[in-house]
């Protein structure tokens, strides 16, 4: 895995190539998958975990699948999370995304973890590529902070793009299947 922490620091985000074990990828994307399927036609619902109410995608998934806390506490992502936050990793929520075909469900550019835990604590996300997300599907796409401009990340399945949690603007974050 090329490291380049620097790069991060400046951009607010990193794009891991190939990085995720392709027995973690493929257990992890159709753990995801069967959750939305599962909690599809609960959109608006009250639940006790998360926001408090059940949307497009599932906050604290491994609390609905506690398999997929295996794969988000994995040596390689323990290994991933310590070196980007320079510290010890706290994870402080899990989330599944998935966009079904035909599905009308897009993300506002927004940005994560402003309501985290406070103090002196950095906070980052770890957004698990588990299939091709080329330009012609919808993309993620991130705010630059060098360059104040979008750019757009087309990834593989097996990719991580690695984003500083209060500070970058993302959109489209999707998982196809």
């Amino acid at each position: 895995m090329n490291v380049d922490l620097d790069k991060f620091k400046k951009q607010g985000y990193i794009h891991l190539h190939k990085v995720i074990p392709a027995d973690v990828l493929k257990e992890t994307r159709s753990r995801a998958i069967a959750l939305k399927l599962k909690y599809k036609n609960r959109v608006g619902e009250p639940r006790h975990n998360g926001s408090g109410a059940f949307w497009n995608g599932l906050e604290l998934a491994s609390t609905l699948d506690p398999n997929l806390w295996k794969s988000y506490t994995s040596n390689f992502m323990y290994d991933i999370s310590k070196l980007y936050l320079e510290s010890e990793p706290y994870l402080f929520n899990d989330q599944v995304v998935v966009k079904l075909p035909d599905e009308s469900f897009y993300f506002d550019p927004h940005y994560d973890n402003q309501f985290g835990p406070q103090g002196n604590h950095k906070t980052i996300n770890c957004c698990w590529i588990l299939t091709n997300m080329p330009v012609e599907t919808g993309p993620l796409s991130c705010l630059n902070k060098s360059t104040q401009k979008y750019d757009l990340l087309p990834a593989n399945a097996g990719d991580i793009v690695i984003i500083e949690g209060i500070f970058v603007y993302v959109q489209l974050c999707y998982v196809f299947f």
